[in-house]
């Protein structure tokens, strides 16, 4: 070997001695939760996971989890809760709720704005959101009878306000320009 190329050999290996002393750096996940949970609905064959301001078809909730316990709670209220099951369930109304999974474990899922609509998926377009102190659903056709109602009404008071508005216009003027004679 020429010396170039024994001084190039040594140097690379002095160069991987070197690198083997290196301490190794492991890079290792964060140790996973104790437990984990998941809610859904279910309507026909479809599931939908339940997360913030999300639209659900079905009026069951199903939790699955691997937590020892676990809590669910409906808009700060606790609603069902498991001990060492793998599975639960709980019945809802149709509605928008906040809906919270809690375990004395670490785990805690919060979701705002959770909508349900009864289990069938032609209903969303069914039923209305009424905003208020109090969120409702109400069925579309009751909705439109509803509206129908108040125009009918509506014009009916605004027919017989004008009539009677305009009544007294006529009562007035011929009261003031039109003299009657009585003679006996």
């Amino acid at each position: 070997m020429e010396p170039s190329k024994f001084r190039y050999f040594h140097h690379s290996l002095i160069a991987l001695f070197l690198v083997c002393l290196l301490p190794i750096e492991s890079t290792s996940a964060a140790p996973p939760d104790d437990c984990l949970a998941y809610a859904y609905t279910e309507s026909e064959n479809h599931a939908f996971l339940i997360q913030a301001n999300s639209s659900n078809f079905g009026n069951t909730i199903k939790i699955k989890t691997d937590c020892e316990q676990l809590q669910l709670s409906i808009d700060g209220f606790v609603v069902a809760s498991s001990t060492n099951e793998s599975y639960f369930e709980y019945q809802v109304e149709q509605g928008r709720f906040n809906v919270s999974l809690y375990s004395p474990n670490g785990f805690s899922e919060e979701y705002n704005g959770v909508s349900f609509y009864p289990d069938r998926l032609g209903w969303e377009f069914e039923w209305l959101e009424l905003s208020g102190a109090n969120i409702q659903y109400v069925n579309v056709e009751e909705a439109d009878l509803k509206e129908n109602w108040a125009s009918f009404l509506s014009v009916v008071i605004a027919w017989f306000l004008s009539t009677y508005v305009l009544w007294q216009l006529v009562q007035t003027y011929v009261q003031r320009n039109f003299i009657e004679e009585v003679t006996s």
